[in-house]
C-alpha cells in the first residue's frame, strides 16, 4: 500500500546522564535517508521508522505483531501545542498536541490498520490497533479521526476501496459517511453534529 502525507524527519538528543532522549522533528527536505543517520527509536522493540527516498514516503514499521484493539504506545512523551501545525494531532475542540515520538511517522490511510484515541485528559492518549497487524506492517491511521481541519490537506494514495480522494479533514467529509464508517474521537463527533445542526437550521 502506498500512503503520500506529509511526514516528518526526527533529530534526537541524550542527555549525558542517560535520561530520555528529546524528540524534534521538523519537515524533511530533500533525502531523508541522511537524516536518518542521527536516528534513535523511541519505541525500539515495538516499531522503527523507515526511511525512503523521496518527500513523504518514510513509515512506521512494526517490530511484533499486534492484537485488535491491543494499545501499541500510550502517548506519554505529548505536549501541548500552542499552535495547529502538520505536525500536531487535534484532542479537542481547539486543542493540539504534539506527540513528540515516533509515532509522528504513522502515515493516513482511509483504510487504516490503527486508531488514535485521544481526549482532554493526557492519561486518553493512546494508539490502539484497529485489527490484528503483522510484524514488518507500515502502520496507519484516518488522519480525520482526529483532524477536523487540516494544516496541510494533501491527495489520498491509499489506493484501497474506501478511499475518500483529498484528505482536509472531518470537516469535509460527509456526515453519515464518516460517522458511520470510521472510528472518530468526541471531539469530532460534537464538531461534526455541530456542523449538521447548523446546516439544517
Amino acid at each position: 500500500m502506498t500512503i503520500s502525507t506529509p511526514t516528518t524527519a526526527p533529530t534526537t538528543t541524550t542527555t549525558p546522564t542517560g535520561g530520555k532522549a528529546k524528540y524534534s522533528a521538523h519537515l524533511s527536505n530533500g533525502d531523508p535517508t541522511i537524516l536518518s543517520t542521527s536516528y534513535i527509536p523511541t519505541h525500539p522493540h515495538l516499531f522503527l521508522v523507515h526511511f525512503s527516498p523521496g518527500d513523504y514516503n518514510s513509515s512506521l514499521v512494526t517490530q511484533r505483531p499486534f492484537a485488535r484493539g491491543e494499545t501499541l504506545a500510550y502517548m506519554d512523551s505529548a505536549e501541548r501545542a500552542p499552535l495547529k501545525r502538520y505536525s500536531t494531532v487535534q484532542v479537542g475542540e481547539e486543542s493540539h498536541i504534539e506527540l513528540n515520538s515516533d509515532l509522528l511517522y504513522i502515515n493516513h490511510s482511509c483504510d487504516p490498520s490503527v486508531r488514535f484515541e485521544v481526549g482532554e485528559e493526557r492519561k486518553m492518549w493512546r494508539a490502539v490497533a484497529e485489527r490484528d497487524i503483522q510484524k514488518g506492517e507500515a502502520l496507519s491511521f484516518f488522519y480525520p479521526s482526529t483532524e477536523w481541519s487540516m494544516a496541510q490537506p494533501f491527495k489520498c494514495n491509499c489506493n484501497s476501496s474506501r478511499c475518500l480522494g483529498t484528505i482536509s479533514g472531518a470537516k469535509d467529509i460527509d456526515a453519515q459517511t464518516l460517522l458511520e464508517g470510521y472510528f472518530v474521537n468526541e471531539h469530532i463527533r460534537r464538531l461534526k453534529e455541530a456542523q449538521s445542526k447548523e446546516e439544517i437550521k
